[in-house]
C-alpha cells in the first residue's frame, strides 16, 4: 500500500514514525501572477506542486519523502500592471522558505528539496539556502521544476520561449488545467534596447541585465506562441521530469551528510 507523502494529511505521531524511515522533505514553491488570457494565475505553483507530488507518490514505498504544503506566493514585482498578480517582497520570501525549512530541520529532516515553479523566486531561494546551510546542519538543495528536463523542453519548445508560451501551455493541458484555448495568443516581445540586452529564455544569457516588466513588451502577458501548445508535448515534459526528480530522490536517500 502506497504511504501518504503529504505532510499536512499526517498526524504529528505518523511524522514521527515516518522520521524512522526517511530524511527527506520537500517543499514546492511558485506565484500566484498573470500568465496571459489563457491560463491561470496559479500556473507556476500548480504545476510545481502537481509534479512534485507526483515524484513523491512514485518513490513513497522505496524513498518515503514527505511534502510540504505549497508555498504559492513568490517574487512577481514584474508581473504587477496585470490584475490579479500577487507579489511579496524577496526578502520576506526568503524568511518564510528559512523558518519553513528551520522547523522541518528540528523535526528531524536533514535532507531538504525546494522544488521551485517560477523563475521570479530565484534571489529569494538563494538567500535562504545560504543562510539555512550556514545555520543549520541539514543539507538543503533546490531545482528549478523542469530544469529536469531541459533537453527535452529544448528539442520541443517554439521560440521565444519565456512566459505563458507554449511549453507552460503544453505543460498544464498534462496536468489537467483550465486552459482558455480560445483565448490563447502569440505574442512576440516589442523591444528596441540594445542588442546585448536579452529578455529571450531561449538565446544565451543576457551579457548585461535590466530590471523588466513584461507590460513594457507585451500588452498580453504573453511572450511566446501558446498555439503550438499540445497536451502530447506537455506529457512528455512533465513524465521526464517526474522519473528524473523520483531518481534523484532515490539518490538523495543514499547521500551520507
Amino acid at each position: 500500500m502506497q504511504r501518504e507523502v503529504l505532510l499536512s494529511k499526517m498526524t504529528w505521531p505518523e511524522v514521527r514514525e515516518r522520521l524512522k524511515v526517511t530524511n527527506i522533505a520537500m517543499v514546492p514553491i511558485g506565484s500566484i501572477e498573470q500568465h496571459g488570457p489563457a491560463l491561470p494565475l496559479d500556473t507556476d505553483i500548480y504545476n510545481a506542486y502537481t509534479v512534485a507530488k507526483k515524484a513523491a507518490e512514485r518513490v513513497a514505498e522505496d524513498v518515503k519523502p514527505v511534502m510540504t504544503p505549497p508555498i504559492s506566493f513568490g517574487f512577481s514585482d514584474h508581473h504587477m500592471d496585470f490584475p490579479g498578480t500577487i507579489s511579496i517582497r524577496e526578502d520576506v520570501l526568503a524568511n518564510f522558505i528559512i523558518d519553513v525549512c528551520k522547523s522541518l530541520v528540528h523535526h528531524g529532516f536533514k535532507k531538504i528539496v525546494i522544488i521551485n515553479g517560477h523563475g521570479g523566486n530565484h534571489a529569494a531561494i538563494h538567500m535562504a539556502i545560504y543562510t539555512l546551510k550556514k545555520e543549520t546542519k541539514a543539507f538543503i538543495v533546490y531545482a528549478d521544476l523542469f530544469n529536469f528536463a531541459a533537453d527535452v523542453v529544448a528539442q520541443l519548445a517554439e521560440p521565444p520561449s519565456y512566459h505563458a508560451d507554449d511549453v507552460e501551455t503544453s505543460v498544464a493541458m498534462a496536468l489537467g488545467q483550465y486552459v482558455r484555448k480560445v483565448k490563447l495568443v502569440k505574442q512576440i516581445a516589442r523591444t528596441s534596447i540594445p542588442k546585448y540586452i536579452k529578455i529571450d529564455f531561449s538565446a544565451p544569457p543576457p551579457t548585461v541585465k535590466i530590471p523588466v516588466y513584461l507590460k513594457e513588451f507585451t500588452k498580453t502577458g504573453v511572450i511566446g506562441d501558446p498555439t503550438k501548445a499540445s497536451r502530447k508535448k506537455g506529457e512528455k515534459i512533465v513524465e521526464t521530469t517526474i522519473e528524473r526528480l523520483a531518481e534523484f530522490l532515490r539518490q538523495l536517500k543514499r547521500i551520507e551528510i
